[in-house]
């Protein structure tokens, strides 16, 4: 007879005793499709104690950044994101807004009871725009959920350039380049 051992999962990590042999892999992961865990099957053999399994998710969140934080507002393009944990750590590539003001997360997870939570955090816009830097977060209760996100216009900065050797004397024309 078959003897299943239940290994909790918190913060990715779980641990449990376990003999020699082979084992049939399963999961019961809120958010995630169960029938993604890999590998399948797994050896637990003598002097390796630890495994590594993945799973995946198949929602989709997107991230609508405008200058107004609505539907209707002025598309910003540029602005960039990170999937990141409860402490802010960021994983995987940067998603980045395209002409429509869309930032596209595929392959999050969704729950219609006790949704996991998505975290994220802005880390650009588009040179012309503020954005809030702090981590961020939502739940999708459907497979897909759109989320608005407010970046409004930065406010206009005046520039002075003066010469060097004669104080307060201004330059008459030329150009400066801040880089960011």
């Amino acid at each position: 007879m078959a003897k299943e051992h239940l290994i909790p999962i918190t913060n990715g990590k779980g641990s449990k005793e376990l003999s020699n042999g082979n084992y049939t892999v399963s999961a019961n992961v809120n958010g995630y499709d169960n029938s993604t865990i890999l590998p399948l099957e797994q050896e637990i053999t003598q002097d390796i104690n630890e495994y590594s399994f993945t799973i995946s998710a198949a929602g989709t969140l997107t991230l609508h950044v405008s200058d107004d934080g609505t539907d209707v507002g002025v598309p910003i393009e540029g602005a960039v994101f990170y999937r990141c944990d409860s402490s802010g750590a960021t994983y995987g590539d940067p998603i980045t807004t395209d002409v429509d003001g869309n930032a596209i997360f595929n392959f999050v997870p969704y729950s219609d009871t006790n949704a996991p939570i998505i975290y994220f955090k802005q880390i650009q816009s588009d040179g012309e725009h503020d954005f809030n830097a702090e981590l961020q977060n939502t739940t999708l209760d459907t497979e897909t959920k759109t989320l608005e996100i407010m970046n409004q216009t930065a406010a206009e900065r005046q520039i002075n350039l003066t010469d060097a050797n004669y104080s307060g004397l201004p330059i008459e024309e030329g150009n400066i380049t801040l880089t960011a």
